[in-house]
């Protein structure tokens, strides 16, 4: 898998579909880090957000690179679709950790923060990061060319799903209490950026069981994802 993970990726960048939200993703970087001094975790906070959005244009990019002919030929190879699934995914993982790296340690380099960096808010920072990063391209998954042929419409659908997310918590407040358990089906993007945000006034506790909730929503993503992916290959 770990072979077939960096085969795509090669394969994906010589397409150069990765330019575009590779460079707006870098640039509004840059943009928040053009003046200094900078509060150290909410600039995290607003860079994990990024990531999350640069993230889910990349993926969806990402999967729809391929051909269904070459994706046929990438099962037959590796032997089966959950091989070729989790292969994709770890394809997707690689540029996240990348973007981390450079998101967290940027601003430290460059002494963009108004005071030193904790190591608990570092920890904090890079497991937002990654959360939010692998949690964006796991949405784009649901949107990719294989489920929806609809590329506008389906562009226009996750681009609500990212819009909402980064949104929850102002719209559930406006919700009755009955219907308030839907912040629980909404991707957990408001959560842990408002846990990253306030992590000097929320208990540690609290900022991990953030983070905690967004490693299982993306297991559960995961789940999802292959049992509708294997239950779609099994009908055709």
């Amino acid at each position: 898998m770990i072979a077939l993970a960096r085969f795509l990726l090669k394969s994906y960048t010589r397409k150069h579909a990765y330019f575009a939200p590779l460079a707006a993703t870098l640039i509004a970087m840059f943009l928040l880090y053009s003046y200094k001094p900078n509060p150290v975790m909410d600039s995290y906070a607003v860079t994990s957000v990024f990531l999350f959005i640069g993230a889910a244009w990349m993926g969806l990019t990402f999967l729809n690179h391929v051909s269904p002919q070459q994706e046929q030929l990438h099962i037959i190879h590796i032997g089966s679709l959950k091989k070729y699934l989790f292969s994709q995914i770890l394809a997707l993982i690689i540029p996240v950790i990348l973007f981390t790296v450079i998101f967290i340690v940027f601003p430290i380099l460059t002494h963009m923060f108004n005071r030193p960096v904790y190591l608990s808010e570092l920890l904090m920072a890079i497991c937002g990061h990654v959360i939010l990063g692998i949690l964006g391209f796991m949405l784009s998954l649901f949107f990719q060319t294989a489920w929806m042929p609809n590329g506008t419409r389906a562009i226009a659908m996750m681009l609500i799903v990212v819009i909402v997310s980064l949104g929850a918590k102002s719209i559930i407040s406006r919700f009755p209490f009955p219907v308030s358990w839907i912040r629980w089906i909404l991707p957990p993007v408001s959560p842990i950026m408002d846990g990253l945000i306030n992590s000097t006034v929320f208990t540690p506790g609290q900022v991990w069981g953030a983070l905690g909730y967004g490693l299982v929503y993306i297991l559960l993503l995961c789940l999802i994802y292959m049992f509708i992916s294997v239950r779609r290959d099994a009908r055709t």
